[in-house]
């Protein structure tokens, strides 16, 4: 074990993300969750169960496996794609870094034809919403993984909707290169600041539980009612001139979880990683672990990791991975990006978000207009490589239209008479991720 000792170790765990300039990569992670043929969720437990499906999923892949106390949690591919569960059973595809999206799409469409086969043998849903449309979270067994033995406990006393987090929510994450510090730290900040818009585009999850939720993104809406320690928007990370020593400083104050000593966990709830270090005992691959575990809306792992969208079928996906392309990879794009809300204060920037989640692209800005007009500038800023354009359509097609997935569940429920099979309603998103 490295001992920490100085603040250049705890830098260096950022300074390893970075990639010559020119040459980064795109990584794509969706969640999904899986539902019986009645619309329930299927448990990870006994026969027919989610650790069922993962086994089979290991014989037919030859992947390497994670197991957790004997239970299976998780497949590695030797080039480092992975199917992982998250605590609800929600099953999550994990990409490598692509050097386009082409390649992407290969790997995206490889995960659906192991899908395809499982649905074809169970008659599952694998539904890609951003919040569970049939069960509340009291009603789903949790995995049996020992991270979350400390992180339920935790989340239970943090806020009022850290289990609906855990095991009733869906995202799409986006992970991507940065060339060094000012680089890491404008993509960052702008992710932060652009995380109204973001939420507002790829909105899908207005049911909950067998009942409208309230809100466009009732997934957006959980997070900011989480850990508000450790997750949301931070307000010292959107600051022009932020540093790698600033998101440093924010990462000491996070408080801990766990450490983990010869495979075992030791539970460090609550405590200061400052402390921590000066104890004496704090090694790196603690440092690396400390990094994972806070949840905001971007963060270093040590790319940047967007974490603003709810589950989206396939195009969609791959359309925010190459939204990310064109406005991340491309100076101009970045910096007129970047530039976009910059005005907005951190309350205004709060407060948009917050209307974000209630009403999507019809939600208002500081300014008086809408998060659609915001989402149609950022789209003209973006420009995708020649290979990721065509990825673009289906966001063209919704910025044109107007409107997020969820504002068009919304409206197929009111012209239903608002009394709508909700199970009917939602259907064309099970198995959107089944070839």
């Amino acid at each position: 074990m490295t001992i920490l000792t100085n603040r250049s170790q705890l830098r260096a765990a950022l300074e390893k993300g970075h990639r010559a300039e020119g040459s980064g990569k795109l990584g794509l992670e969706f969640e999904q969750f899986i539902l019986d043929g009645r619309g329930k969720t299927v448990s990870y437990f006994g026969a027919g169960g989610v650790e069922e499906l993962l086994n089979k999923l290991a014989e037919r892949t030859g992947w390497k496996e994670y197991r957790d106390h004997q239970h299976l949690v998780g497949l590695t591919a030797a080039d480092g794609r992975a199917i992982t569960l998250e605590p609800g059973g929600q099953i999550e595809f994990g990409s490598t870094p692509c050097v386009d999206l082409p390649t992407m799409e290969v790997e995206v469409n490889h995960y659906r034809s192991l899908l395809a086969e499982l649905r074809a043998e169970t008659g599952y849903c694998f539904l890609a919403l951003g919040s569970n449309p049939s069960n509340r979270p009291e009603d789903i067994r949790r995995l049996p993984k020992s991270r979350y033995d400390y992180l339920e406990p935790w989340l239970q006393q943090a806020d009022e909707l850290g289990i609906w987090m855990m095991k009733a929510t869906a995202g799409v994450q986006v992970n991507f290169d940065h060339y060094n510090e000012e680089d890491a730290m404008l993509k960052l900040r702008t992710v932060f600041q652009l995380a109204p818009v973001f939420n507002a585009i790829f909105a899908n999850s207005l049911v909950r539980a067998g009942e409208l939720s309230g809100y466009m993104s009732w997934r957006g809406h959980v997070w900011t009612k989480t850990d508000n320690s450790r997750c949301g928007l931070v307000e010292k990370l959107t600051a022009p001139g932020c540093t790698f020593d600033d998101y440093i400083d924010w990462m000491l104050d996070v408080p801990m979880l766990f450490v983990e000593r010869e495979g075992q966990y030791i539970d460090k709830r609550g405590e200061s990683f400052r402390a921590w270090i000066d104890s004496g005992q704090a090694t790196e691959a603690d440092w690396d672990l400390q990094l994972s575990l806070p949840f905001p809306e971007v963060r270093f792992r040590p790319q940047v990791e967007l974490r603003c969208a709810d589950t989206v079928p396939p195009p969609y996906a791959l359309a925010l991975a190459a939204f990310v392309e064109g406005l991340f990879y491309n100076q101009d794009s970045l910096e007129h990006a970047a530039a976009l809300t910059e005005r907005w204060s951190f309350g205004e920037r709060t407060e948009t978000w917050h209307n974000a989640h209630r009403s999507a692209l019809a939600g208002t800005t500081p300014d008086g207009k809408r998060l659609l007009d915001y989402a149609r500038e950022l789209l003209q800023i973006a420009k995708p490589s020649a290979s990721g354009d065509p990825y673009m359509e289906p966001l063209r097609e919704l910025l044109s239209d107007g409107r997020s997935l969820a504002e068009r569940t919304a409206a197929e429920i009111e012209r239903r008479g608002g009394a709508a099979d909700l199970q009917a309603v939602l259907a064309p998103y099970c198995c959107a991720y089944c070839s």
